[in-house]
């Protein structure tokens, strides 16, 4: 491992024909240059991106079926009425916790979609956020590496990403760790400051949760650039304010100062939540993680070209986040992905294609085909989402307001969107519920001994439960609840009058 000392001079921008701005191999003008010529023809090189990503944003395509999606959508529709950002939550009677709408922008974004165009339009949003993140992935790694190496690590970074692609403001934070992490890695190449992260940072931290990670990213690579010794102290400096103006960004959104401690709100309730839980070997996105960072690793280890220690500890960064939570790993895919091409690329001839017109073109235009398919096929699919307890609507809806139900914890976002006269006694937003709270539901759901001091505490007169959960039989057998209506899925209980 060794340290790259670059002067004043790396601060030039790279221009046609010069090396790229990862400094491996050069984009040639040739026509008969190797690169030109290629294993595959040109023409056909040109459309790999945009086959990558017309084939993800159909696979995206598809009806609403995250139980996250729909308390989402509800928190749009409550800010537009009230623009209120910060308060006691206002739907269930068991929240002790503030509710701070973090995520008001997407939120927003939902709900007015919702509004005009129903749920097919909420889960055509879906696809395009499949789309900005493949933009953002081709951008970012085809700057550094020649066409097939783009395309295919453009196609193992989405497949790592594949468990957490669903229609929560997430999808936000991947195109974000993607672009943050490019940008570092050319002001690690040229010593210039991206001052643009920082209206960036406030963006993000007004649309997720995970906005901290371009905060960590700027850190990780400041300290790496040091050790590079890429530019003088003053310059340093320079770099090292982006990340704390990042910072300071952050805690002037709508949302307060309060923002900065919302990271570790969820904290004490991750133990319970299984995307959350370490990663397993089993799970396809953490296997295409591993094809990601295994090729980094080894064809360092192979190679005796300097590795930087800025591209060092942002692969660290990348695995340290992926072997921490299922959640992460497609964080950690964003972030190493644009290293991957630049060390793949050092394998391949030093002469790769420029950048062409036609490229674009091909690549922009078969991502907004697959969104113009998507929206023809959406009306017809996503009418009527997959979660829920939709074939139950009926005899909700009859409910008195107010009604408190003891719900099956996945279907709780799908009560506070579509029935809102009822209160749910938990749902995904788990860091507005005291730790003990979601211990008892747990327990509750489960049958297991004292569950039926749940019932007593929350004051629930009505029940949405999983029709196999084992509490359903504990209804009927031991306190004597009434089944109302048994649909597909889930079961709706009466409490004994």
């Amino acid at each position: 491992m060794t340290s790259e000392i670059r002067g004043a001079a790396a601060t030039a921008e790279p221009e046609a024909g010069l090396p790229d701005e990862a400094g491996y191999g050069t984009a040639s003008a040739d026509p008969a240059s190797p690169a030109r010529r290629g294993p595959l023809p040109l023409r056909v090189r040109q459309a790999l991106p945009g086959l990558v990503l017309l084939v993800a944003v159909l696979l995206s395509t598809r009806p609403v079926g995250d139980p996250d999606t729909f308390w989402h959508v509800a928190a749009g529709d409550y800010l537009r009425r009230t623009w209120t950002f910060n308060g006691p939550d206002p739907w269930s009677t068991m929240s002790t916790q503030p509710w701070r709408l973090h995520e008001w922008l997407p939120e927003l974004l939902m709900s007015a979609v919702q509004q005009v165009l129903g749920l097919p339009g909420v889960a055509w949003l879906l696809p395009l956020g499949v789309a900005a993140i493949g933009l953002t992935l081709w951008r970012a790694t085809r700057a550094r590496a020649c066409l097939l190496a783009a395309a295919a690590v453009t196609s193992v970074t989405c497949v790592a990403m594949s468990q957490s692609l669903s229609l929560r403001p997430q999808l936000v934070s991947f195109a974000f760790c993607v672009a943050f992490t490019a940008a570092w890695l050319r002001s690690s190449r040229d010593g210039r400051p991206r001052w643009w992260l920082v209206p960036a940072t406030w963006l993000w931290a007004c649309s997720h949760g995970m906005w901290f990670f371009g905060v960590a990213i700027g850190v990780v690579a400041v300290v790496g650039i040091a050790l590079d010794r890429v530019v003088g102290p003053r310059q340093w400096l320079r770099l090292a304010a982006v990340p704390l103006a990042s910072l300071a960004a952050a805690a002037v959104t709508p949302t307060g100062p309060s923002l900065l401690l919302s990271p570790f709100a969820v904290n004490e309730t991750t133990q319970f939540i299984e995307e959350w839980m370490p990663p397993s070997v089993r799970q396809p996105g953490f296997l295409g993680f591993l094809v990601l960072a295994a090729a980094v690793v080894l064809i360092w280890a192979r190679s005796r070209r300097p590795v930087r220690w800025t591209e060092v500890l942002l692969v660290g960064l990348a695995i340290g986040l992926a072997l921490l939570y299922a959640r992460t790993v497609a964080v950690g895919a964003a972030v190493i992905a644009p290293v991957a091409a630049a060390t793949i690329q050092t394998l391949l001839p030093a002469e790769r294609e420029p950048a062409a017109r036609r490229e674009t073109v091909l690549t922009v235009g078969l991502t907004a085909l697959g969104l113009v398919v998507a929206a023809v096929i959406l009306p017809a699919r996503a009418a009527v989402p997959t979660w829920g307890a939709s074939d139950l609507d009926a005899r909700l809806s009859a409910l008195p307001a107010g009604t408190v139900v003891c719900n099956d914890y996945g279907v709780g976002g799908w009560l506070i969107w579509r029935h809102p006269n009822v209160r749910p006694t938990i749902d995904g937003r788990v860091e507005v519920y005291a730790t003990g709270h979601v211990r008892q539901h747990i327990d509750f759901e489960h049958a297991a001994p004292g569950w039926q001091s749940y019932l007593a505490r929350t004051h629930c007169s009505y029940a949405l439960l999983g029709k196999d959960q084992p509490v359903v039989e504990a209804l009927t057998a031991q306190v004597h609840w009434t089944v109302e209506q048994r649909g597909a899925q889930y079961v709706l209980l009466r409490a004994p009058r």
